[in-house]
């Protein structure tokens, strides 16, 4: 069976990007998994002065948008008829996308090329252009048109 990851970090851009691959998916009757990532503690940038409390409720509040978006995604595709399955990973957003997807054998990961942090270089996403480059399967990056 075809499986495909599907990388959403849960704004409404990436929702938006995930729905391109609908029809894709519902006529190779493929696998689906919705994937988010909550950064790392120590990878928060800016988090300098503040108390471990603090940390540990700005990396839960992450935690809750990432699981939100994934709720979201998964009513997406639910609402077409399409079974999936979400995961929700800590780390390193491009690295732990890659990761997951060729420790579960996935044919395809979609992606959308700008989210919540917006377009970070020139032509494509930060998250979107590392995952290109270090994905070891194919990858579709769903680019915006606006």
């Amino acid at each position: 069976m075809y499986k495909i990851l599907l990388a959403t970090d849960g704004s409404d851009y990436s929702l938006q990007s995930l729905q391109k691959i609908i029809p894709m998916a519902r006529a190779m009757q493929a696998k689906l998994t919705i994937l988010s990532i909550a950064e790392e503690m120590p990878l928060l940038k800016g988090t300098e002065g503040l108390s471990r409390e603090e940390v540990e409720t700005l990396y839960n509040s992450i935690k809750s948008e990432a699981e939100f978006g994934l709720e979201n995604a998964q009513k997406l595709f639910e609402a077409e008829g399409l079974d999936v399955e979400t995961s929700l990973k800590a780390g390193k957003p491009a690295d732990t996308i890659c990761t997951v997807a060729e420790d579960g054998g996935y044919d395809l990961i979609v992606i959308g090329d700008t989210g919540r942090g917006g377009l970070k270089e020139l032509f494509l996403g930060s998250v979107s252009n590392k995952v290109a480059h270090c994905a070891r399967t194919d990858v579709m990056i769903v680019k915006r048109r606006d």
